[in-house]
């Protein structure tokens, strides 16, 4: 659909023919999914952008009433002061040009060098869920009132949710949904249930996809033992030992890792055997695992979809499209990137 594209991020459809979209370094592009339609740069303000790598634009979701007030939310890292951010927009009648609107959605998820995250979720309840990276800080993980190493609940309008599990807090905790999380890369709404699950990037060993649970502990710790203070990564994903209590992952890479990135679910009869499963991104996995789950969300089989195995490189993000094709969108650099289009064959 696309090419020459630098690290684009996450995409998102405003209508059911046309489409947004994040690029790394600081870009939001305009497309359609109409043939011979290219796409069209989206002039917006990303002047406060922190480029640090892996950092920049991030997520990306649509208001579920942008027919009428065309607002949509990005994920950054930020600059002055160094922070991930939820960051509402509002895209011009003409579609040539967004602004910023009002305060940003959440703010204060920090970070030291990495592991930013951000995959954003709006519910069917109007709720917004952001999955945060643990910002390589030892202790944040497993701090309720650090916002780093999350899975956060927020209203679109920056409030705190009154079903949230510490709502009546005073302190950061009361966005806190779960915890407990190395680098959330993917969130997705299981179609037709209330099941959410996440891909998570491990260190060495054990991405993990998890089901989304209010108010647990996912069991990553990664304080150094001796006492240090330092960050430190040889510790497990999921600590049942430290953790007895801590959710255990529905699917784990084990060693060595394909880093899981992004997450969607491909539905419709044109998809054969694929219907219903989980599309898993494969950054060093370079593909696309597909996931079959039971009705209680555990996984049954994975298998990687042969066509995209090895074939384009690093993967972002896998998302259905309104009209059932599965959008892909690589993560090579150097403007070598590409958007997908991948369709079933009868």
């Amino acid at each position: 659909m696309a090419s020459g594209l630098d690290i684009p991020w996450d995409i998102a459809w405003i209508d059911s023919t046309r489409f947004l979209v994040t690029e790394r370094p600081g870009r939001l592009w305009l497309g359609s999914t109409e043939p011979g339609v290219t796409l069209q740069r989206v002039s917006a303000g990303f002047a406060d952008l922190n480029l640090l790598a892996p950092g920049g634009l991030l997520g990306l979701t649509v208001d579920p009433r942008f027919a009428t007030n065309r607002i949509f939310y990005t994920c950054q890292t930020h600059k002055a002061p160094n922070d991930v951010r939820v960051i509402r927009w509002r895209l011009s009648a003409d579609r040539r040009s967004a602004v910023r609107v009002g305060a940003p959605v959440i703010a204060g998820i920090p970070f030291q060098h990495s592991h930013f995250g951000c995959r954003l979720l709006i519910m069917p309840d109007g709720r917004m869920l952001v999955g945060t990276g643990d910002g390589a800080l030892p202790k944040a993980p497993q701090a309720r009132d650090n916002l780093a190493g999350k899975i956060l609940r927020v209203g679109l309008d920056g409030s705190v949710p009154k079903d949230n599990p510490w709502a009546t807090s005073t302190g950061k905790r009361r966005f806190v949904w779960n915890y407990g999380h190395r680098n959330v890369q993917g969130l997705a709404l299981r179609p037709g249930t209330n099941q959410v699950f996440n891909a998570e990037h491990g260190p060495d060993r054990d991405d993990e996809i998890n089901l989304v649970l209010k108010g647990r502990n996912y069991g990553w710790n990664p304080v150094d033992p001796s006492g240090s203070g330092t960050y430190y990564q040889s510790v497990p994903m999921t600590d049942l030992v430290k953790y007895p209590n801590a959710v255990r992952a529905a699917w784990s890479s084990g060693f060595p890792t394909v880093a899981t990135s992004g997450l969607g679910f491909v539905t419709g009869p044109a998809w054969g055997e694929y219907a219903g499963a989980a599309f898993v991104a494969e950054l060093k996995g370079s593909g696309v695992m597909a996931l079959t789950l039971d009705a209680a969300g555990a996984v049954v089989a994975s298998a990687q979809v042969p066509e995209l195995d090895d074939a384009y490189g690093r993967i972002r993000t896998v998302q259905q499209a309104p009209d059932g094709a599965l959008y892909v969108l690589t993560s090579n650099g150097g403007r070598a990137d590409v958007i997908l289009r991948v369709t079933p064959v009868a």
